[in-house]
């Protein structure tokens, strides 16, 4: 309200002092002007309070007990398993489609949280090393470094890295595009383990299946927040959209929910590039 009020007496003043001569007329729009610059500064310094405390919580979040498993080797694949090798990630060509900026961060997540998944099957992984290292040609984004393992770390992993990758994303001056890999690889993530819900979800506890939640939800915060002055953002917001209701707060709802949304999570997923 105060804020509103500002504004109002602001163009009040340039409209009385229209009835000056030229001279009084050029101090009034450097005045609205000078205004209107300290309200888009107010504006921009209470939104990225918002984003540092939704990404503050986003790094307290420790990585899923999938990726903590296949890191630290405690998902032991069968032989058997293993010649099944998925035939659900992301189509190593289909990068291709990805032209847009925002289409070839959402490309690079997606592709690093494939090759995980793909190292776990024992599948070749030069192919997407490659693929990866073009599309960070492509990016040409100082936050994320050239080096596919380099940027792999910062880029593949939650937690702490969030962090940093988000403190570089600022310095960049590519926030919105961390907002397009958070969106991104939290939907790989789920479309893997609804197609795996069986040999996944045993992984999880309550605590770690709600924060699955939680990590959505503070994504679609920051997303949402962000829509106002970055309206590219809308895009991968829709996208989401049909996941809002994903608010599992132990294992079991989880394995229902994600069950249930198998064929939302799949059309948003086929959305992304």
């Amino acid at each position: 309200m105060k804020r509103t009020y500002i504004i109002l007496m602001a163009a009040s003043l340039v409209l009385l002092c229209s009835c000056g001569n030229n001279q009084n007329n050029k101090k009034s729009e450097t005045k609205a002007a000078d205004t209107e610059s300290v309200e888009e500064q107010y504006i921009k310094a209470d939104i990225k309070i918002k984003l540092d405390s939704l990404v503050s919580e986003l790094g307290r979040i420790n990585a899923t007990p999938i990726v903590e498993n296949i890191d630290n080797g405690k998902v032991n694949l069968s032989a058997a398993v293993k010649k099944n090798r998925p035939d659900y990630l992301m189509p190593l060509d289909k990068v291709s489609e990805a032209v847009t900026l925002s289409e070839k961060y959402r490309a690079l997540i997606v592709y690093y949280v494939d090759m995980r998944f793909a190292k776990l099957f024992d599948m070749p992984l030069d192919a997407y090393k490659q693929t990866l290292a073009k599309l960070i040609m492509d990016i040409n984004d100082p936050a994320i470094p050239t080096d596919v393992e380099k940027s792999a770390s910062l880029l593949n992993n939650m937690g702490p890295n969030v962090q940093q990758y988000y403190n570089e994303s600022v310095k960049s001056n590519t926030v919105a595009y961390f907002w397009e890999t958070m969106a991104a690889g939290s939907l790989e993530h789920l479309y893997i383990i609804t197609r795996n819900i069986d040999l996944f979800m045993p992984l999880f506890n309550d605590q770690t299946a709600s924060e699955v939640s939680y990590r959505l939800i503070l994504v679609h915060e920051g997303i949402k927040s962000l829509i106002p002055y970055e309206p590219e953002l809308e895009e991968i917001q829709t996208i989401l959209k049909p996941l809002e209701v994903l608010n599992a707060t132990n294992a079991n709802e989880l394995r229902s929910q994600l069950t249930e949304l198998k064929g939302a999570v799949e059309t948003a997923r086929a959305q992304l590039f």
